[in-house]
């Protein structure tokens, strides 16, 4: 991101213009086969997470995909912290601002 600054002479406060990120192709090529290794489930998750403007606890997940069975989700959430896909603190999920944008673009 440091080079694409300098390549670009901006500033890092001119590339976080309304909460947007710019994620470089190199980057987002990383993040795409990452994606590409979780399971439909674990993307419906993310996806989730991705729109949530909190971090969000495990029932509020449940009520958000009635779908989702508590065990299918609590292995996925299990999955996901395990690769660093999300992030969890205390009892809440988020995901990382540049995971979040690359998710919200697809």
């Amino acid at each position: 991101m440091a080079t694409l600054i300098q390549e670009l002479g901006i500033g890092a406060t001119e590339l976080l213009i309304d909460d947007i990120i710019v994620l470089p192709e190199d980057l987002k090529n990383v993040l795409q086969q990452q994606y590409d290794r979780t399971s439909e489930l674990e993307k419906q998750v993310m996806s989730l997470l991705a729109t949530a403007n909190q971090p969000v606890n495990f029932a509020k997940l449940l009520l958000q995909n009635a779908q989702i069975s508590s065990s299918d989700l609590l292995n996925a959430l299990q999955s996901l912290s395990r690769r660093c896909l999300i992030e969890k603190e205390a009892s809440l999920y988020t995901l990382s601002p540049v995971l979040k944008q690359y998710i919200k673009g697809l």
